[in-house]
């Protein structure tokens, strides 16, 4: 080999060298990056599965306010059902005339209670 070739195949050794350098130093980078997007990620899961648990608990507490509420809701109806009848009990014994009026007046749907 003669001196021009050998210095043209050592300044492309070195400029491979030099590439070489510069894309591990990306790599790095890279990796460090992916890091932390990985962190990220899991704690997004985190926060993900925390919101799930809060929601079947406050899915929980809906179903159970709901039958609590069903459940008043036939209280009142038995309530409203047994004043009713004793107002026509009433009525009868006074000789008043029942009045069909009074059916409803206790309706939660309509806000009179």
């Amino acid at each position: 080999m003669n001196q021009d070739t050998l210095k043209l195949v050592t300044a492309k050794i070195e400029k491979t060298l030099e590439q070489a350098r510069v894309l591990k130093s990306e790599k790095a980078d890279l990796e460090a990056i992916v890091v932390g997007l990985r962190e990220n990620l899991s704690e997004k899961d985190k926060v993900i599965e925390e919101l799930k648990v809060d929601r079947e608990r406050l899915m929980a507490e809906i179903r159970s306010l709901q039958e609590a509420l069903n459940e008043r809701d036939e209280k009142l109806q038995e309530s409203e059902d047994a004043l009713l009848g004793t107002i026509e009990t009433l009525n009868k014994e006074l000789g008043i005339e029942s009045s069909e009026s009074l059916r409803g007046l206790f309706n939660m749907n309509e806000g009179n209670a």
